[in-house]
């Protein structure tokens, strides 16, 4: 979800030179050699770097053989050495002379260091000259859920880029509405889509919001906001992240900005829960940070107040950089609040946390992906099989930094019954953000829908085709799911939720416009209002 580098305390080892090597035969893995499969022929938006003399079929596999073992001791060393398909040949050129960087300004001296130039040659002798972005996504058939698409009116000046959307209920304003962050004005906003023609109202401002949760902090019967400001959304290691409570003053509809903690990394996450079993609520915190900074921690609530803030002491849970949610739930029916969370950067991991009722936690893997480069960009927890159990819908789609991949995707992380959970690729779609579940098509089960952001070329080289921003998974038998189309050629959304916005009975989605680059004002939602007569004939 965030504007990363893929960076270790060691070296990320993506790399490459322009080698003229002939392309690899074969690759580990059924997800590998997917990427491999969808990446030889769409031109590319760079040019190509000048090739070197072509070594023989026999010489490159005696190169790779040779080169293997210092290669996976030095950029394996504390995670996943990444596999070449990851990048064209050109891309590791810019890799491999970052991860070697990052290596000498690391301080650490404890690993023999291969020769630069020949663990390039290594990734570019099995990497693609180009990636294929077409093959797997072009014409998606059209959805088979009606649906009408509306939009807020335009509230300012300047274009939206809006981070994170939810929908409540009751409790803001007098009637159901849309909350979401947008780091273009620092602005909380509500938009109440039964009011179509009143414009978005500013709830609160910070720096720049990427997460609102809706919650009543101080149990005065007044939903309040808690806000993740990561404080800079680009990459770096500001100081700049703050918890920020919006304090709903009861019978006024105002909001008032308390400051909980600042000074934080880059704040990607924040969620509410008795994690201490006390019976009051701390706060679960995941700092994104950036490559020195970051980490999990519980703001652990007291019981004591100071001048009505509530009192919270830190207790850190997880060392680890990269963190994007930590969505809590009680995954073994023991009664304590656990949660999940999904770790990007270098880590690409989605782990369970499981509470001993105290605020101590276990680890539980329950999927690693296969590329220290994966570009995780976000989880939900949902049963999406319906067999009462939590599983997770997960996107990794993060373009920021090394733009559009093949192998970015749609994933469901299956719980049966035992750690790791078992991976299930749902649909492929480049820059895919987010993704959430809802019966679209009234007939039983959870369908999905996913929206996705290209930034800088990544975005013009999908214009040739009928590439979709917008995908609904119809789940058309048990497990499975087919991509259809409900918006194309408009990657330009961070975030997605979904809710009944009209209380007919059916579910109903809004995505959040991301539009950053852009200097043309535009709404600052899109709202699809879901059509299609049920089951009943209603």
């Amino acid at each position: 979800m965030l504007h990363r580098r893929v960076v270790g305390i060691i070296f990320i080892c993506v790399v490459s030179l322009a080698t003229g090597c002939p392309e690899p035969a074969n690759q580990r893995g059924s997800e590998l050699e997917a990427r491999q499969q969808a990446s030889d022929q769409q031109p590319t938006m760079r040019a190509t770097p000048k090739a070197e003399p072509e070594m023989s079929e026999s010489e490159r596999l005696a190169f790779i053989s040779k080169m293997k073992p210092q290669v996976d001791a030095f950029c394996g060393d504390c995670h996943a050495t990444s596999p070449p398909s990851s990048s064209t040949k050109e891309d590791w050129i810019a890799e491999v002379k970052q991860g070697f960087l990052l290596y000498r300004t690391s301080g650490r001296n404890d690993l023999e260091v291969p020769n630069q130039d020949l663990v390039l040659k290594y990734f570019q002798c099995q990497a693609p000259t180009t990636f294929d972005l077409t093959r797997s996504i072009d014409n998606y058939p059209a959805t088979p859920v009606t649906l009408d698409q509306t939009s807020p009116p335009i509230a300012s000046g300047r274009s939206p880029a809006v981070t994170n959307v939810q929908w409540v209920e009751s409790g803001i304003g007098d009637a159901s509405a849309l909350i979401y962050c947008d780091i273009a004005t620092g602005g909380i906003k509500a938009y109440w889509p039964s009011k179509p023609e009143q414009p978005p109202q500013t709830l609160g401002t910070v720096f720049q919001p990427v997460h609102v949760q809706p919650y009543d902090l101080n149990q005065d019967q007044a939903l309040d906001l808690i806000v993740a400001d990561i404080g800079e959304f680009n990459a770096n290691e500001s100081d700049l992240g703050q918890v920020v409570w919006l304090r709903q003053k009861p019978d006024a509809g105002e909001f008032e900005r308390v400051i909980l903690l600042e000074g934080l990394s880059r704040i990607a996450d924040v969620r509410e829960g008795d994690f201490d079993s006390d019976g009051d609520t701390d706060l679960l915190v995941a700092a994104f940070g950036w490559r020195k900074t970051g980490r999990i921690f519980l703001m652990v609530n007291q019981g004591t107040q100071t001048n009505d803030v509530p009192d919270f002491e830190i207790r850190e849970v997880d060392p680890r950089h990269g963190a994007v949610h930590v969505p809590p739930a009680d995954l073994n029916a023991d009664g304590h609040l656990d949660f999940v969370a999904l770790i990007s950067q270098e880590h690409e991991v989605v782990e369970a946390f499981l509470n001993d009722g105290t605020g101590n936690f276990q680890r539980q893997e329950i999927w690693n992906a296969p590329d220290p480069a994966y570009g995780s960009s976000g989880i939900e927890l949902v049963d999406l099989d319906g067999d009462n159990d939590l599983d997770v819908l997960m996107t990794n789609g993060d373009s920021f930094d090394r733009g559009a991949k093949p192998y970015h995707s749609v994933q469901w992380l299956e719980n049966q019954g035992a750690y790791p959970f078992v991976h299930h690729h749902l649909c492929t779609m480049p820059g895919v953000m987010s993704a959430r579940a809802a019966d679209f098509d009234a007939d039983g089960d959870l369908d999905v829908v996913a929206t996705a952001l290209l930034v800088g070329t990544s975005r013009t080289q999908l214009d040739s085709i009928n590439s979709s921003s917008v995908v609904m998974l119809m789940q058309e038998a048990p497990g499975e799911f087919r991509a259809t189309q409900v918006e194309a050629k408009s990657p330009q959304h961070l975030a997605i939720t979904v809710g009944d916005f009209d209380h007919d009975g059916k579910p109903d989605f809004a995505a959040g416009n991301f539009l950053r680059q852009s200097m043309q004002p535009a709404s600052d939602l899109l709202l699809w209002w879901n059509r299609s007569k049920s089951t009943d004939g209603n």
